[in-house]
């Protein structure tokens, strides 16, 4: 073997040696990145929350007590009506007709009737001279009244087809706020069918629909907040109204919350949070809802240890939740750091890198 040979096979197997002795790099540990927040404990339990909207203590269907054809709309959504305002109306021609019909026929039964009442009393002053029988003026007399029943009964049917005209008159029954109308020239409505709906003016109520788990409590409850999305305005309610039966579709109740002190920020068809009051509990923590872990019916939420910015996966019960938030009852330490987003790609022990919120 040549020297330049020997000299590479004792290097090549100088460095398979070296390998084989070096032990292996560990692997680095993953790092997740986490948002958290800081757990303060309260000692009074947050209230549960309903989202409703403000609507009017008296609200009205309106529609026509009579059937036809609509020749006009005098109002719009959001117009402010005073009572027997007119707001739409029915071509009246048919009804217009019949009531002139009537009218003759009124005075038809009022003439038969004066005539009638003539030859009773030519009869009367006969029979008194018995110049005819008694049964000849009993036969007159009850043609006589038959006379005044026709009268009596074309003068209510007149009466009835003056009403009819005049329903062909879509009027306020209140002073309120059109909410909704569907009333349009040319549609053909039938007698009763819905075209405008009247909020009346008055107090103010939040409608909510409330779950079964739910209801003892707000029965219960002295008062309640209502707060308005829009202005963030709050006011006081209580309960006026509780629906004896769930909805069908929904299983849950319809509830009226009646809003004291009411103020011009209110207005028909705000959005509007009711929430429920709180009880004394020790112990209670409110968080964002994407903290919670729930694994097998169990809940859990993410501890970061603030030396070592590790995470343990810590026990919590459920109090009650909302729609983003929830109270839930555990042994945390003040100020704890909780994961907010990613609970379910954490495992015990994992190290983490803190987001700045």
């Amino acid at each position: 073997m040549k020297p330049t040979s020997r000299f590479v096979s004792v290097m090549l197997a100088s460095a398979m040696l070296l390998a084989a002795c070096s032990k292996p790099e560990a692997p680095s540990e993953d790092i997740r990145p986490v948002r958290y927040v800081r757990a303060s404990q309260n000692d009074q339990q947050a209230g549960t929350t309903f989202s409703g909207e403000i609507r009017a203590r008296h609200e009205a269907n309106l529609g026509f007590r009579v059937g036809g054809k609509i020749t006009a709309r005098l109002v719009n959504p959001g117009d402010t009506v005073k009572k027997g305002q007119l707001l739409a109306r029915l071509d009246p021609q048919d009804y217009a007709l019949d009531q002139s019909a009537k009218t003759a026929q009124l005075a038809a039964a009022r003439s038969d009737l004066a005539q009638q009442e003539a030859d009773l009393k030519r009869y009367r002053e006969l029979l008194g001279k018995n110049f005819i029988s008694q049964a000849q003026f009993d036969k007159l007399s009850a043609a006589t009244d038959a006379a005044r029943a026709r009268f009596k009964q074309a003068s209510a049917e007149l009466g009835a087809s003056q009403n009819q005209v005049g329903y062909t008159n879509l009027l306020a029954d209140s002073d309120g706020v059109i909410s909704t109308i569907s009333a349009e020239p040319g549609m053909v409505v039938a007698a009763g069918q819905t075209v405008a709906r009247l909020a009346h003016d008055g107090q103010r109520e939040v409608a909510i629909s409330i779950p079964e788990n739910a209801l003892e409590t707000i029965r219960n409850a002295p008062r309640v907040t209502v707060t308005l999305w829009s202005g963030n305005h709050r006011y006081e309610g209580s309960l006026r109204e509780l629906a004896g039966d769930a909805d069908p579709a929904t299983r849950t109740y319809a509830a009226r919350i009646a809003i004291k002190n009411p103020d011009a920020a209110l207005r028909l068809g705000m959005t509007a949070t009711v929430t429920l009051p709180g009880s004394a509990r020790q112990g209670t923590f409110r968080l964002p809802l994407t903290a919670l872990l729930d694994e097998n019916g169990k809940h859990f939420v993410w501890v970061v240890d603030a030396s070592s910015h590790r995470v343990k996966r810590t026990p919590v019960t459920v109090i009650a939740l909302d729609s983003d938030m929830v109270s839930l009852s555990a042994a945390l330490p003040a100020d704890a750091m909780i994961v907010t987003a990613g609970v379910h790609l954490l495992r015990d022990n994992q190290p983490v890198r803190l987001l700045d919120n």
